[in-house]
């Protein structure tokens, strides 16, 4: 796969849906230039298209990654993953499970709180959180807000397991909640397994929440 072509699987997996324009201007092409590359990865499967119809006029078309181009990206050896979790339901049931997880958070939030401990600031903290869980594969970034933050994460590696069991995503919620507390408010405001593109998580500062 060409380099500009791994790079527009990379902003359609970071942005969601896109027409040409705002592609080609990121990656500093011709429009006809990407879409010929679109074309190449929808023949592999890697890209579909769809036509929105946005007020008066032709009807815009939009790029997005297909099932096969997000696994493009990984999911922690996914059949694994759910195999030991069936394995966990079957021997232990859902008190079994629970533990698990909440064995899961529990050294989670030890790493990350020891990670975190060093820095002198909210903000510095966001931004340790965000490193931490870019390099585990949530492909995250922070978005400074007028009141805050918006911690975002474009990719989950441990979405089939996460869609198998919906406690994960509320441990995850429940971790940067407890990391960040009191100094701040942390809320879900975009979820993947909700039909979202991403998962994205509004951090407010206390004095600005109250």
């Amino acid at each position: 796969m060409s380099s500009a072509a791994s790079k527009i699987l990379f902003l359609l997996k970071q942005r969601g849906p896109s027409p040409l324009a705002p592609l080609a201007e990121a990656l500093a092409l011709t429009t006809m230039g990407v879409r010929q590359h679109l074309q190449k990865l929808e023949q592999r499967g890697l890209v579909q298209f769809e036509d929105r119809r946005q007020g008066p006029g032709r009807p815009s078309r939009h790029w997005f990654l297909s099932d096969a181009g997000h696994r493009e990206f990984g999911d922690r050896h996914q059949d694994l993953t759910l195999q030991l979790l069936e394995s966990v339901q079957d021997l232990f049931g859902d008190a079994g499970l629970d533990r698990l997880i909440q064995h899961r958070s529990e050294s989670q939030k030890t790493l990350y709180s020891q990670t975190l401990s060093d820095c002198e600031s909210l903000s510095q903290r966001v931004e340790r959180l965000a490193e931490l869980r870019h390099q585990e594969g949530y492909m995250a970034r922070v978005l400074p807000q007028e009141e805050g933050w918006l911690l975002v994460e474009d990719h989950c590696p441990i979405c089939a397991a996460a869609r198998h069991c919906q406690g994960l995503c509320r441990q995850e919620l429940e971790l940067f909640q407890g990391l960040l507390a009191p100094e701040a408010e942390v809320t879900r405001t975009e979820h993947l397994l909700g039909g979202a593109s991403r998962c994205a998580y509004r951090i407010t500062p206390a004095k600005a929440a109250s």
